[in-house]
């Protein structure tokens, strides 16, 4: 039988939530930050998307340990519940966390160019994938390269049970990278609630959802 992959990136942050309203979040972890009301709601559709797929229920769920993956599991796991499908038990994998930035960590772009001029114009000149930023940040190939040594460890074949992930927006893309297809030169968007999907076969991971989010919520 066929495996699925379901890579989930988490709901809205409050950090996701001020950088839209160009404000730099202040006095918080990235790895502390918490999921909106409106994140909530996002990851409860999202699982009612995730039952509708008939897939089955997951038969490994890792995890990221920031709060906001943690938060969405749990609303996932929630869900899941009521409809009488528990989801086992999650490991939480340090090797799912988010991009670290560094000394840019949860730093707008606008407060990048305006405190760091010399590390916009670097990230734009370097490209995203090799461009670490300073204070101990990483560039998507680092991110790539911790991504991939989960996937190696994925169980395949067996009973089809699908594996889910539930991370971020980097970590999702870099499955992609790592799983196919190509990446469009422009880059992706990885909306929050949305999920990814790769079914495996005889001739390896194949995409069968990318960015799939509820229509309420798109």
């Amino acid at each position: 039988m066929t495996n699925w992959l379901i890579a989930v990136r988490h709901g809205e942050s409050t950090a996701n939530a001020a950088f839209a309203r160009g404000v730099s979040p202040e006095g918080v972890r990235d790895a502390d930050v918490g999921l909106t009301d409106r994140g909530r709601e996002q990851a409860a559709r999202l699982a009612g998307e995730l039952l509708a797929l008939g897939d089955g229920t997951p038969g490994t769920v890792l995890c990221s340990p920031y709060r906001r993956a943690r938060q969405t599991l749990d609303v996932l796991d929630a869900v899941h519940r009521a409809a009488g499908h528990p989801l086992p038990p999650a490991s939480y994998e340090p090797r799912l966390r988010d991009r670290g930035t560094g000394a840019l960590e949860l730093l707008t772009p606008q407060a990048v160019r305006e405190r760091f001029p010399q590390e916009a114009a670097r990230r734009a000149r370097e490209g995203e994938q090799a461009y670490r930023p300073p204070g101990g940040g990483e560039s998507m190939d680092d991110v790539a390269l911790r991504v991939r040594s989960v996937l190696d460890g994925l169980p395949a074949g067996g009973d089809g049970a699908p594996v889910l992930l539930v991370a971020h927006d980097a970590v999702v893309l870099m499955i992609r990278h790592l799983l196919g297809p190509p990446l469009p030169e422009e880059g992706a968007y990885v909306a929050n609630g949305s999920f990814a999907r790769w079914g495996h076969g005889a001739g390896g991971w194949r995409l069968a959802d990318w960015n799939r989010t509820p229509p309420a919520v798109r």
